[in-house]
């Protein structure tokens, strides 16, 4: 036997909250996009962007879908979109409506509809999504840094009296139209008992990148090197040059650099002693060089990338002198914030003081704090 289930309205005011509780119900259907396809399909759900080719829609069965623009022939907005159109054209449209019309479309504005050419219907953004885009065209020079810093220590006490602090930062700031990138590694290490250093340098080097076409780009660049034991006070290498992109993919990227730079190399004097029976007094040299290197990136899943740069400097006034740089960083993001960082700088000079060493190496691990400046 079937019951019967009977709704009883009493009074105006029942009525009232009667009728708000179906129209809240029935709201969500009303209020969303539409599009139609070739074939008779209807989808309801939420339009977000039309980019290459693919209009993103997502709906409550299926979540977020790709759906081929060319099979799509009319799509009704409940929310506007910007439409971005070809240049000179900077304002972007917005529109409530787009219905294929032969070979273009007729869009439809808060002013009116008009007819476009297919060419011009292409790209569809949310406003938040075109604020986003017009604001990463000429960021604030304050914001879009990333990257990752550590600081390592280690001690012995007792038989063992050493103290070691190593350090290595990288930091980036890559937009549309120009790269800029830093990075600083140091090595200090002291042994208290035979009251000698053992280590004690610091590289660091800043380098700016401005694009002048889809693979060719300009660049500055400030070097700075110190290192005790090479008796080297100051080594600051300036200057700039041409590269290309060789290769550039949203994983890896290749790029060849060519320039001159200016090298000031200031060598501290080492007086008469025990070690050192002739005195060595300073030296101090100016010279023109060639700037010959390479710079490589690679992401490396998710969570790690490595980068690579390399300089080979051949000093212009003594031929067969010269001056080798590299510098290589393996980030991995353990979290957010926290990463594992090591770096590894090389220096190989031809024309060191005498009783030193041509080559020195750093290499630092350790935990490391990321950060990522929008």
């Amino acid at each position: 036997m079937r019951k019967r289930v009977a709704f009883c309205i009493h009074g105006p005011r029942t009525a009232i909250v009667f009728l708000s509780l179906i129209a809240a119900s029935v709201a969500p259907c009303l209020r969303a996009d539409t599009v139609t396809l070739k074939d008779g399909t209807h989808f309801t759900g939420t339009a977000t962007q039309l980019v290459g080719g693919k209009l993103t829609f997502t709906t409550a069965f299926a979540g977020a879908i790709l759906i081929d623009w060319a099979s799509v022939t009319a799509l009704t907005l409940d929310k506007p979109l910007l439409l971005v159109l070809p240049a000179p054209t900077t304002q972007p449209l917005t529109v409530t409506a787009i219905q294929r019309d032969g070979a273009g479309f007729t869009v439809t504005t808060p002013s009116g509809t008009q007819t476009l050419p297919a060419a011009s219907v292409t790209l569809l953004r949310t406003a938040a999504a075109q604020q986003a885009f017009e604001a990463s065209l000429h960021p604030n020079w304050s914001h879009d840094w990333n990257g990752s810093a550590n600081i390592n220590f280690a001690f012995a006490r007792g038989n063992s009296n050493t103290t070691t602090v190593g350090s290595g930062i990288n930091v980036a700031r890559p937009t549309l139209h120009d790269k800029t990138t830093a990075y600083f590694n140091s090595l200090y290490t002291h042994d208290g008992i035979l009251h000698s250093t053992t280590a004690n340098t610091t590289n660091a080097e800043i380098r700016y990148n401005h694009n002048f076409k889809k693979r060719n780009f300009g660049y500055v660049k400030q070097d700075l090197n110190t290192d005790a034991l090479q008796d080297l006070v100051l080594r600051s290498i300036t200057g700039g040059g041409f590269g290309y992109h060789v290769s550039e993919s949203p994983k890896a990227q290749i790029d060849l650099t060519g320039g001159l730079v200016w090298t000031h190399e200031h060598y501290s004097s080492i007086p008469v002693s025990a070690t050192e029976p002739t005195a060595v007094p300073t030296e101090i040299n100016n010279f023109l060089a060639l700037d010959i290197g390479e710079q490589y990136t690679q992401k490396l899943g998710a969570k790690s990338s490595f980068t690579e740069e390399g300089t080979f400097d051949p000093d212009m006034n003594q031929l067969g002198q010269y001056r080798v740089n590299v510098n290589a960083t393996l980030d991995t993001h353990v979290s957010k914030i926290f990463g594992w960082q090591t770096t590894l700088n090389d220096i190989d000079v031809t024309n060191p003081p005498p009783g030193t060493r041509d080559n020195d190496i750093i290499l630092t691990t350790g935990l490391s704090l990321s950060f990522d400046r929008k």
